[in-house]
Parts: structure tokens; sequence; C-alpha cells
């Protein structure tokens, strides 16, 4: 079974090996590897292919979901997301997305939708993220997926080849869904 995450704008599918190239173009791009805590930079030939190769192994074991960023009707992935196992019932949500696509409000949307995957579907307990304290954007993503602050701690960027201080976000099942229920209200 192949999953498939639909929103208003976005298709989340999982990758497939011909992505690989387009992977491989973004990630090697310094203003996306900078903001990530994996990605290398430069990034190695043929590490797209490699990482691809390893997501169905992770999701059959349960310790990461991946899917690709797309555009409704185009099959070109724009962009990442994750949510990987940190410890028992919590999960870590990730994303990027080519600078393309940046201010549209398309991060978000993935955030939102991994939140419902995460929380619905993987039955998490609470959802943790964070974002390099240069990247103030990704706060915003985080908070409007709704994220709270939570501390900041100092994080390796495998980029940067260095340290660097990062806001740290936590999501509990209960405050989400105690925020579904209060817009819930209001809708009515």
């Amino acid at each position: 079974m192949t999953i498939r995450i639909e929103t208003r704008r976005l298709l989340l599918r999982p990758f497939v090996a011909a992505d690989a190239a387009v992977v491989e173009g973004y990630a090697g791009r310094w203003e996306i590897a900078r903001m990530t805590t994996r990605i290398a930079h430069p990034y190695p030939k043929g590490a797209a292919a490699a990482w691809i190769a390893g997501h169905t192994a992770a999701r059959e074991e349960g310790s990461e979901y991946t899917f690709a960023v797309t555009l409704q009707g185009q099959e070109q992935p724009i962009g990442a997301t994750s949510l990987r196992r940190s410890e028992p019932g919590n999960l870590e949500l990730g994303y990027w997305l080519a600078p393309g696509h940046w201010g549209q409000g398309l991060a978000t949307e993935a955030a939102q939708a991994m939140v419902v995957y995460g929380f619905e579907t993987l039955g998490a307990e609470a959802l943790t993220s964070g974002h390099f304290a240069d990247n103030a954007a990704s706060g915003r993503v985080l908070e409007k997926a709704g994220f709270r602050a939570n501390g900041i701690a100092r994080q390796w960027s495998e980029a940067r080849q260095d340290f660097v201080d990062a806001n740290r976000f936590l999501l509990t099942r209960e405050s989400w869904q105690r925020a579904r229920r209060i817009a819930a209200e209001k809708a009515r």
C-alpha cells in the first residue's frame, strides 16, 4: 500500500528512485543544506539515490516516514518532509522546500498534514521539531502548525560542520486536540 497525503495544494507521497536527480540538485544547494541537520554540503553524488533506497526499510521498521512534497497534479518533488522516531511515543518533524517555493505557505501546509498523520495514523503522543536560530521563517511554519517554543539547544549541522543554536518546538496530542476542538466550535 502506498501512503499518499493530499492537501489543498500538495501531494505528499513516498519518494521513488526516479526522484534522485531532482533531490540531489536541491540538496546540493547551500541555502537548503545549511538549514538542515543531516544534509551534507557539498552533497555527495549518489547520496540521494542511497537516501531514497533506505526509505522503505525505515518505514517498515517504524523509525522514519519520509515523503516527497509535490504540487497537486505534478510529479516532480519540490521538497521533502518526514516524521522520525526520537523516543517512544514521540516523533520529530523535519522538512525542506526548494527556494523557488518559499514564502507561499507550502511548508506550513505540508507540516500541518504531517501533524495530522503523526497523531491520527502513527499514534504519536508528542511531536517535536526545531529550526536553526538564523531561520526564523521555519519557526513561523512550526507555530502555524500548532507547535510551541520549548527551549534552545546546540544542534549539529552537517553542512556547516558545526554546532548551531536551534530553537526547539513541541506539540503534544492533548494541545493539538484542544486546538482542534476550539477551532471546530468557532466554525459553528
